[in-house]
């Protein structure tokens, strides 16, 4: 799916590390949400998902921080996008996590 497509207003998934300690989204899944639906995962990167540190903000928020990922390649359900750095390119991945 085209994260373009998405309403702002979406839930999204995120954690402590992007939106308090300001790292990069290098990270983005597109998987089942376990009630027939599909939901939008941003995170750093670190695979570090302790429940505690997790978070629902709406995609506006996510794009608040990092405004070029709305540019993400499309990522179909149980798919992943990587990138190294927020200089390099995306890859999009089945998603293993």
């Amino acid at each position: 799916m085209k994260l373009s497509e998405t309403p702002l207003n979406s839930a999204v998934i995120t954690s402590t590390y992007v939106t308090q300690d300001r790292m990069p989204i290098l990270y983005v899944s597109y998987g089942d949400d376990g009630e027939g639906g599909a939901i939008w995962q941003f995170h750093c990167g670190n695979n570090d998902y302790d429940m505690e540190k997790m978070q629902l903000v709406s995609l506006k928020t996510i794009l608040s921080y990092d405004a070029d990922i709305i540019n993400i390649p499309d990522v179909p359900i149980n798919y992943c996008a990587k990138r190294d750095t927020v200089s390099t390119v995306w890859r999009v991945e089945e998603d293993r996590n």
